[in-house]
């Protein structure tokens, strides 16, 4: 039998070596999964879930958990209005709905609005001391209108987004309307915006009271 060379490890030895390691492997592999799963739950918790946009009684607000939004009823997180689901674009996350709302001084009276980079849609709702009754905004709402520059000779509109500034009394609301656009020749950012103020009467009908604070920016 040839004998053992000094320094090399006998086959026990070998064996018992291998199965501490697979051991090892199995706690580490474990202890990394739970390391994974604790820090998507902390991500979730802080990324996805929020209640925010309080209304001035303290009774509502806005919840956002996991990009579905619901107007609760606070402190019982009852549902009192399902408002969809936030869009997010999966190639490029920094183009997503963000939410906004704003309420009357009275609690009565709520805007709800979401804006992606070129994109961004308003509702109009009233609670009648039982639910939120959406209201239609005036068919067709003012849009601004974009000058181009000296260089350009029009420009290609790319977006359009109608967000709620604020009310100015219970009935009356101030809203930011956009258009973003590119100049055709030197190729210009054009961002024309006007404010529209929308009055509504004792039947909740709604109509465009004024339109001011006309401007375009203009972005290389």
């Amino acid at each position: 039998m040839t004998p053992l060379l000094s320094g090399s490890p006998r086959a026990s030895d070998r064996n018992k070596f291998r199965t501490i390691l697979r051991k090892n492997s199995i706690y580490m592999s474990r202890a990394f999964v739970i390391l994974l799963t604790g820090w998507a739950s902390v991500g979730l918790a802080e990324d996805t879930s929020a209640v925010k946009f309080p209304s001035p009684d303290g009774r509502f607000a806005l919840r956002v958990a996991d990009l579905k939004v619901d107007l609760i009823e606070t402190p019982s997180g009852k549902v009192m209005l399902d408002l969809g689901t936030l869009w997010v674009d999966r190639e490029d996350e920094r183009n997503k709905d963000e939410p906004v709302l704003v309420w009357s001084s009275d609690s009565k009276w709520v805007a709800y609005g979401t804006r992606t980079l070129q994109s961004g849609s308003t509702k109009v709702y009233f609670w009648d001391g039982s639910a939120f009754k959406e209201l239609a905004l005036p068919a067709k709402l003012p849009e601004p209108k974009i000058k181009p520059r000296k260089g350009d000779s029009g420009v290609k509109l790319k977006g359009y987004a109608v967000e709620p500034l604020k009310w100015i009394n219970p009935g009356e609301v101030e809203l930011s309307s956009k258009l973003m656009g590119e100049g055709r020749d030197v190729g210009f950012h054009y961002t024309g915006s006007i404010v529209i103020t929308v009055t509504f009467d004792a039947r909740h009908r709604a109509s465009v009271k004024k339109v001011t604070g006309t401007k375009t920016e203009v972005s290389e």
